[in-house]
């Protein structure tokens, strides 16, 4: 399966990606279950945010603009196939370049599978609402497992045939976000608590109304769902590893960052404004309480408000969509895989291509993962958090703060040609120190999370991950200086293309 490509114009990866298709990259990963399914059950977890849930959706786009600023100027110096693995190990260093991106690589290959998961679930909603009694087989576990499985392989089989395909597959469903996104915004500000209490109290025969007395949301359930909201916007983080085959990556990649970051805040905004503006927090938190969960969703509550057509249509769509978001989860994984292949990390079979261009061994591996997080989600039910993910983003962001210091600053990379370009003027050392101040906020805030059992807890997931990457570390610097290769020079040049 796996063929050797000889490069094309010097290139082992296809240069075909535009600025349109790294932003709808970027929206692809990040608009799915962030917005339909995690925006309302962070109710769940931290009540105490009450009515601010919009407020912290649009903070949190906020809390990224250090980062989008951060990428654009690493991308425009080093797009590469790594994207911020190459960024960090570039300006800090191969072992905690690593070692955070292999957390970060163990929360997006497992996610592959969650939300594998996850498309059988909102499938099954949508084939059940549009009155197809049959549907209720996709949320068994052998109906997960197979609608899931389907999902991962055809988009491995798309990918692997070219990034072309790829790019031309989240540049369609950037459509379906768009159309999503407006059908839940029509309705949700077309209706007001009134009228969503009495469609409660119809279909679902329950009684929703405000609390007499509540108190006030509190400073650190906001930051906590900020942290939560963090994972939303994920796809930003991801869009760099398109580098390597971005046409005029200097240009396109920066570029795809901005826009993929203007798009998602204002589209994340305007949806959880829409649902908080027609179900207050008040009557999401008597849902889920109930154990009316199905309905503490974006499409759930837009499919009380809407006729049994229109539950039926958004919820399929949010199962195209949420599927979709298994195309750039592959493709960062991968990429990731590459370049750790490239600079001896993995094995270099890793590095190979197909004969359209594309890492398959790596593209491979994440499929095979994706499936197996995916059994696992299906018969077990342990899956890595949300919060483990958010806090691996995070560490991203404290590094490249990190980094441009270091380059400032420091003596390691002082002769390095990046240096000057990456590092020079005060307000990229502003975004770093900013960076840095987030991020240590934000993790701060989640590390212990309440009434979870300790193989959920974001700390002991990390702890696990750093582990395992730091003795697969060591393992690869051992194994390559048999060969006559030191690991730690690797960074002093950067990867090929």
């Amino acid at each position: 399966m796996i063929e050797q490509q000889p490069k094309t114009n010097g290139y082992q990866l296809a240069k075909v990606v535009g600025v349109i298709a790294i932003m709808a990259s970027a929206l692809s990963q990040e608009y799915g279950s962030g917005i339909n399914f995690v925006a309302t059950q962070s109710l769940s977890v931290y009540p105490k945010i009450e009515y601010l849930v919009p407020l912290a959706m649009f903070v949190t786009g906020l809390f990224y603009l250090p980062k989008v600023f951060l990428f654009m100027r690493f991308g425009k110096i080093m797009p590469r196939a790594g994207g911020s693995y190459v960024w960090i190990t570039r300006s800090l260093g191969m072992q905690i370049g690593f070692i955070v991106h292999f957390l970060w690589w163990a929360s997006l290959a497992f996610a592959i599978g969650v939300l594998a998961f996850a498309f059988g679930t909102f499938l099954s909603a949508g084939l059940v609402s549009a009155g197809l009694a049959g549907g209720i087989f996709f949320v068994t576990p052998w109906g997960h497992i197979i609608s899931g499985a389907v999902a991962i392989w055809l988009i491995f089989w798309l990918h692997y045939r070219g990034i072309g395909n790829y790019a031309k597959l989240v540049t369609i469903l950037m459509v379906a976000v768009l159309i999503t996104a407006a059908i839940v915004v029509a309705v949700g500000f077309s209706h007001n608590p009134a009228s969503f209490a009495q469609a409660v109290h119809t279909k679902l025969h329950l009684t929703v109304a405000a609390p007499a007395s509540s108190g006030a949301p509190t400073l650190s359930a906001f930051l906590s769902v900020c942290t939560l909201f963090i994972f939303a916007y994920g796809g930003i983080s991801a869009a760099p590893f398109l580098g390597g085959e971005a046409k005029d990556g200097s240009r396109s990649v920066p570029l795809g960052i901005l826009w993929g970051w203007i798009a998602a805040i204002v589209l994340f905004s305007l949806v959880a404004l829409a649902i908080f503006h027609a179900a207050p927090w008040w009557a999401i938190v008597t849902l889920i309480g109930h154990g009316d969960t199905a309905y503490a969703t974006t499409p759930g509550l837009v499919g009380l408000l809407g006729s049994p057509f229109l539950a039926a249509g958004l919820n399929l769509l949010v199962a195209l969509i949420v599927g979709k978001t298994i195309a750039p989860q592959m493709m960062g994984t991968s990429r990731l895989v590459f370049a750790w292949a490239q600079d001896h990390l993995f094995p270099a079979r890793f590095a190979q291509t197909s004969r359209w261009q594309t890492p398959s061994a790596a593209l491979f591996l994440s499929a095979i993962i994706g499936t197996l997080s995916l059994v696992q989600s299906a018969l077990i039910g342990w899956s890595i958090g949300v919060t483990f993910r958010s806090i691996a983003i995070l560490l991203v962001l404290a590094l490249l703060g990190i980094g441009v210091l270091n380059l400032r600053w420091g003596s390691r990379f002082r002769n390095s040609h990046w240096r000057d370009p990456i590092a020079k003027g005060w307000g990229i050392i502003i975004a770093a120190v900013l960076g840095i101040i987030i991020a240590i906020a934000l993790i701060d805030s989640v590390l212990v999370v309440p009434k979870t059992p300790l193989a959920f807890q974001p700390a002991f997931q990390a702890l696990v991950a750093v582990v395992i990457g730091a003795i697969i570390y060591q393992w690869a610097v051992a194994n390559a200086r048999a060969k006559g290769i030191q690991i730690h020079e690797i960074a002093e040049e950067l990867p090929l293309e």
